[in-house]
């Protein structure tokens, strides 16, 4: 046996030749694997800080990603590096921002020579009357404030396929679209994030009321076009940024917001990608300062059809800071309903508890990725069907899960908010039962008691 240490975090113990990824799983220690480690993603990759002379050598699946993104010779993919003695290592994603940050970085940003034009949809967002609102405010409670503002508004961007580019002030500034998406996905995703940004505010504003005195009220504003892709800055320090019209348009679009008594204002560019997807409002044509020619702008009320995406993120951010105790409870539910299934698990169900709020976590984030999480959910599925799990105990996981949602949302789970679970959980089950060879699953039709 060999050990492998993660900087900062455990050893563990792994067999001769296992690859990192596998060691990884083994010892449920959570590691991104999108494309179920086939060497078809990279956000696996690690980076060997000590013992590099007892890995494998990269295979040829490997040798080509290297290649295409100049990485060194310490940077490897965890499902095609085995080991052959004790290894440091570091896990190099931890967060959806880490992989596109990164991935921007390797594809020809990194150097911060070159720049490249890209066709985003750029997302602005501000809080209406912050400084009449805090003239009178303690810094501390500002920053208070300004921080859970954040958290909120960035992990809704993060969610859905976007950066955030900067904060400025009180503002946000996000752009959805630099990893090559299609038009109308990176509007949808950028729409997306607005609505559930709105919501988040509107959760977040009575508790700044009743500690703070202030209120959280936001406008936001998007806009679909060009922009430059670079670093700009000193040479010692530059931040990847976009700059451009769209960005000042985006920008000018928000600051109608409040003269049009709209929450979120979208430009045509992004209605005419989003053709009878959206609920708008009038259409108003208007001179934005600063810009030559008047733009067409409209209000957006939301999804014309609900947004299964929207829904289960939404849903899941109200239990996201009772993970724990949301874990527990499904698995009582779970034992209680089926004790045939508690001989399947065999860890520590503390540790079995934090392994499921992580994944069911990963899976929400990486909904809008359907087509690269793929894989990792395929390979969960043959891992479960190794571990003894039938195609049959994936109805009775769904209406465990489904009457937990229930306890723990109350009056929020409503039919819209169980159809897209309903909806979701089929399709992750499907590719879980394609991953252990199984048939296709069946719809899921669970029934919350």
């Amino acid at each position: 046996m060999h050990r492998i240490t993660y900087s900062h975090e455990v050893t563990i113990a792994a067999s001769d030749g296992q690859t990192l990824l596998d060691a990884s799983i083994e010892n449920r220690i959570p590691h991104h694997h999108q494309c179920g480690g086939q060497a078809r993603c990279t956000t696996c990759r690690v980076q060997i800080l000590d013992g590099l002379s007892q890995v494998s050598p990269r295979t040829p699946l490997e040798e080509q990603v290297a290649a295409e993104r100049s990485w060194d010779d310490f940077t490897r993919l965890a499902c095609q590096t085995r080991i052959h003695g004790d290894v440091t290592i570091r896990r190099l994603l931890h967060s959806p921002q880490d992989v596109v940050v990164l991935d921007l970085d390797e594809l020809g940003t990194g150097s911060g020579t070159e720049e490249r034009e890209l066709d985003v949809a750029v997302l602005f967002c501000d809080i209406r009357n912050f400084t009449s609102q805090t003239e009178h405010s303690l810094p501390y409670d500002v920053v208070y404030f300004l921080n859970g503002h954040f958290s909120a508004a960035a992990e809704v961007v993060l969610n859905n396929n976007g950066l955030v580019d900067k904060y400025i002030g009180d503002g946000l500034l996000a752009i959805f679209g630099i990893r090559g998406e299609p038009p109308d996905v990176a509007c949808r995703n950028a729409v997306r994030a607005a609505i559930a940004m709105q919501d988040a505010a509107q959760r977040l504003s009575p508790i700044f009321e009743r500690d703070l005195g202030i209120s959280l009220c936001i406008g936001i504003g998007v806009h679909f076009g060009p922009v430059i892709l670079g670093r700009i800055g000193h040479p010692g320090k530059r931040q990847l940024t976009v700059i451009g019209n769209t960005v000042n348009a985006a920008s000018r679009i928000e600051r109608m917001t409040k003269q049009l008594d709209a929450p979120i204002l979208l430009s045509e560019s992004v209605v005419a990608h989003l053709p009878g997807a959206l609920r708008l409002g009038a259409r108003e044509e208007r001179h934005l300062k600063g810009m030559s020619d008047t733009s067409v702008l409209s209000r957006c009320d939301g999804f014309t059809d609900p947004d299964p995406v929207l829904l289960v993120q939404s849903s899941f951010h109200r239990i996201a800071p009772r993970l724990i105790g949301f874990g527990t409870r499904f698995y009582a539910i779970l034992f209680e309903s089926h004790p045939e299934l508690r001989p399947l698990f065999k860890n520590d169900m503390l540790v079995q508890t934090r392994m499921l709020v992580s994944m069911l976590s990963s899976l929400v984030k990486g909904l809008n990725r359907a087509t690269e999480i793929k894989g990792g959910v395929r390979a969960l599925g043959g891992r479960h069907c190794r571990y003894g799990a039938a195609p049959a105990d994936y109805q009775k996981v769904a209406d465990a899960l489904l009457q937990t949602l229930a306890e723990f949302l109350e009056d929020d789970f409503t039919a819209e908010v169980r159809g897209a679970w309903v909806s979701v959980f089929g399709t992750i089950s499907g590719l879980m039962l394609g991953g252990a060879d199984a048939p296709e699953a069946e719809p899921i039709q669970a029934v919350c008691s």
